[in-house]
């Protein structure tokens, strides 16, 4: 990898409620975690990609093009994880999905380790586990509280790991949650 590497991806925003503070939240702390400059572009305007108040000032609405650059010696990854991140409503579920809830954090977390060159595994109850195989981690009964270990091995592996950890820390069970809260009736 090169520090000139340039890559960049176009990204309609699905999200509802467009780029309100969750979804710029979660976006900036997932640039945060590359090296790569990261650069955000919305109607002509143009906002640093790890800047919560810059990218709060592009407005992003619904239905809005928004253009994800990064350059740096990780961009091409970065890219792929914030793209894929956008084109999820930035993880940010409003209301419970009743038809996705059940797999969504092991299909993500397989989407997102994906986006990566090193070879990741995950440790459930002593077997190994590819975590880019989503079918796999259901076999193996994956739940949002299921306690995982997680080996990540290769040119890209600080990262990798850095984007795994907050994933299962942070975000990628939400619809859980609110299953737990009694917001979503199931």
């Amino acid at each position: 990898m090169t520090s000139k590497q340039k890559h960049s991806i176009e990204v309609v925003i699905g999200n509802p409620l467009g780029l309100h503070i969750r979804p710029v939240q979660r976006f900036a702390a997932m640039a945060k975690l590359f090296d790569s400059h990261v650069e955000v572009e919305l109607r002509g305007q143009k906002a640093p990609g790890k800047s919560i108040i810059n990218l709060m000032g592009l407005a992003g609405r619904n239905g809005d093009t928004m253009r994800i650059a990064a350059q740096g010696p990780d961009a091409d990854q970065c890219v792929q994880v914030l793209a894929y991140i956008a084109r999820n409503d930035f993880f940010v579920e409003d209301h419970l999905d009743t038809d996705q809830q059940p797999n969504r954090h092991v299909e993500r977390l397989a989407s997102l380790a994906s986006c990566f060159k090193s070879d990741i595994t995950a440790t459930v109850d002593g077997r190994n586990v590819d975590a880019k195989n989503a079918s796999a981690l259901m076999r193996q009964g994956v739940s949002p509280h299921t306690a995982l270990d997680f080996q990540v091995l290769g040119e890209d592996a600080r990262q990798a790991r850095a984007i795994i950890d907050n994933l299962v820390s942070n975000s990628y069970y939400i619809e859980e949650e609110m299953v737990r809260k009694g917001k979503g009736g199931a």
